[in-house]
């Protein structure tokens, strides 16, 4: 197998991926916040109340929780409560984690 090349920056020489490639994982990992999937593993745990029982999160963009109800029954009822699942989010994370919550029926 042969090697591949990559050419990085103004040099004119090739540079071998692998000495590129741990640049590019620093700068992408700088991005992730282990935090969500600690949040997303302990959801039955901080999750107060209905939550657990009917809901699953997904994920988080920016600083809004994305989470999957079983019913537009369930997230009418759980629209009310989301000042509670941001409390306890906040008690546990901090409060930059998460500052809203975005429910989405699943089909």
């Amino acid at each position: 197998m042969r090697a591949k090349y990559l050419s990085y920056g103004k040099r004119r020489e090739p540079t071998e991926i692998s000495d590129v490639l741990g640049v590019l994982v620093e700068r992408a990992s700088g991005q992730i916040d282990v935090r969500q999937g600690e949040l997303i593993e302990r959801w039955k745990i901080i999750a107060p109340g209905d939550w657990p029982e009917v809901s699953t999160p997904i994920g988080i963009r920016g600083q809004t929780l994305l989470v999957e109800v079983a019913s537009g029954t369930a997230a009418s009822l759980l629209k009310y409560q989301t000042h509670q699942l941001v409390g306890a989010i906040r008690d546990a994370f901090g409060e930059d984690l998460v500052t809203s919550v975005k429910l989405r029926v699943s089909s």
